[in-house]
């Protein structure tokens, strides 16, 4: 069992995504076309770029601390999908992902915002519709570096492969095995995860321009927000996750 459940991660390294998306609502006055263009840019610029100005001025009522939590939240959020796709097996429950040590996620996390800081999206038009709702058109350029990554797996792993295809796991007691999964095996598995991802950044390219529509939407007190479905699809886009 053991020995199937190291060679379960070795042979299957890629797990299933589980979408997040996590932006917060807009909110000000206007009601204008023009409004809800920079709704939706302040958003994306606070959650991908960490860049906050745009998103202070926008919002009366906003500080610094809460742009950056919503920026912070997004690169997390992230990076813990990352680690869901590409993570191992629990030995303890194996419905579940391993997850990495601390370092190891604020490793991920600085990666993440390196990956986010090289997104490129823009605005092309913003109307209103005959319900109220603004419909702003936003154009992606969707980055391949999770396709770097899958595309460089195999051989960035083949000395990983054979070293620990090599251990001789069912000679281990149940305790034995447990720790050194834990601290062996995960986290020089982790390391070498990262350390592709890393070596990947640098040969980022953009795939074919893309539009999305995210729809403004103004509630009874006059506020702005764009729905969790539309900011859902944006953050899908941004990042080309459709590995062939």
């Amino acid at each position: 069992m053991k020995k199937m459940l190291v060679r379960k991660n070795i042979l299957a390294l890629v797990m299933a995504l589980a979408m997040t998306a996590s932006l917060a609502a807009c909110g000000g006055g206007g009601l204008t076309t023009e409004d809800a263009s920079q709704c939706v840019q302040v958003e994306m610029d606070t959650t991908y770029k960490g860049d906050f100005k745009g998103f202070m001025d926008f919002y009366s009522n906003v500080t610094e601390d809460d742009a950056k939590a919503q920026y912070d939240a997004n690169i997390e959020g992230e990076s813990n999908y990352f680690f869901r796709m590409y993570g191992l097996t629990d030995p303890e429950d194996q419905s579940t992902t391993l997850a990495p040590t601390e370092m190891q996620a604020v490793r991920a996390r600085s990666l993440y915002k390196d990956i986010y800081s090289r997104t490129d999206y823009s605005i092309a038009s913003s109307s209103k519709q005959d319900d109220g709702t603004f419909a702003v058109k936003v154009v992606v350029k969707p980055i391949n570096i999770i396709t770097l990554v899958d595309d460089n797996l195999e051989e960035y792993f083949a000395d990983f492969v054979a070293k620990f295809d090599a251990v001789d796991v069912d000679s281990m007691s149940n305790e034995e095995f447990l720790t050194w999964y834990q601290d062996v095996y995960a986290a020089e598995y982790y390391d070498t995860l990262l350390d592709l991802l890393e070596q990947q950044i640098p040969n980022i390219d953009y795939l074919d321009a893309k539009d999305i529509v995210i729809q403004v939407q103004q509630d009874e007190d006059g506020s702005l927000f764009i729905s969790t479905e539309d900011l859902g699809n944006l953050d899908y886009l941004l990042i080309d996750y459709n590995m062939q």
